[in-house]
């Protein structure tokens, strides 16, 4: 099922798909990416559980709104997604900026969350990661979402993926172009910066938490992840050898299986 949850009050329509039965299970984009990013591994995770995907403010076929695209506005909208699709709480799991939002939603709705897991985000305070992210936003500014996509994938996919992808890599960006605006774009990004810290977030989260990093990630280290974790008052942190930030991506099996095993393991913390 796919369709549109209409923000009257606050402005927009938030697009959303819903598959599979079971347990409520949200998986929340990376910052160009939208619903279409997750098909493989739905196709999977609707086996076993109610998989609902979204395209927050800014991103695919949701519609931007005239406020702010902060944590607020995303944290709201996802309540008010799960609200009009019957759930009181649903299982989190985030992909960079999605874990962004993930973590910020577990600190506002702890009520409404059972299980947590945040992919290829840490202690958000190392300098690299503030280079990065501010060399984007200068390239799209001055070339556009093609050129911060050509930019962005030697930030985001790992050397040895990128090698063995390198004649995909034009379809791919020509994938992210199709599927992202560069007023969107350009106003998370804007967001992005007037986020929290993730430590400060992280110690009033609850749930239990599985971070999952990698170790050819330069926008999260191994020890930012491990930073995240221990400020976590139950996580458990997993380290993904070889792969760059797109987690997800990189390694599909890898990260899916560590998910499903955290999501219907025991106690944490």
């Amino acid at each position: 099922m796919m369709a549109y949850l209409e923000r009257a009050s606050v402005g927009g329509r938030i697009f959303y798909q819903v598959r599979g039965s079971g347990p409520p299970l949200v998986l929340l984009n990376g910052l160009s990416q939208s619903t279409a990013n997750w098909t493989s591994q739905v196709t999977h995770l609707a086996e076993r559980y109610t998989v609902i995907t979204w395209d927050c403010r800014g991103q695919g076929r949701s519609e931007a709104g005239e406020g702010a695209l902060d944590l607020d506005a995303h944290t709201s909208d996802l309540a008010a997604l799960l609200d009009a699709l019957g759930h009181e709480r649903a299982h989190l799991v985030g992909f960079s900026h999605g874990a962004r939002v993930a973590l910020a939603f577990a600190d506002r709705f702890p009520a409404r969350v059972d299980r947590l897991v945040v992919t290829s985000i840490g202690a958000d305070d190392a300098p690299l990661r503030a280079v990065i992210l501010r060399t984007w936003k200068a390239i799209l500014e001055l070339g556009g979402v093609e050129a911060l996509a050509w930019c962005s994938t030697t930030h985001i996919m790992g050397p040895a993926f990128l090698e063995a992808n390198v004649e995909h890599l034009e379809v791919m960006v020509k994938t992210t172009v199709q599927r992202n605006t560069e007023a969107g774009l350009r106003r998370m990004m804007e967001a992005i910066v007037t986020y929290p810290p993730t430590l400060v977030e992280a110690t009033r989260v609850r749930v239990p938490t599985l971070v999952v990093t990698a170790d050819r990630d330069p926008l999260c280290s191994p020890e930012a992840g491990r930073r995240l974790t221990e400020a976590l008052p139950r996580g458990r942190h997993v380290l993904v050898e070889g792969s760059g930030h797109t987690i997800p991506v990189e390694e599909p099996r890898r990260w899916r299986d560590e998910v499903v095993a955290f999501l219907e393991g025991g106690v944490v913390g």
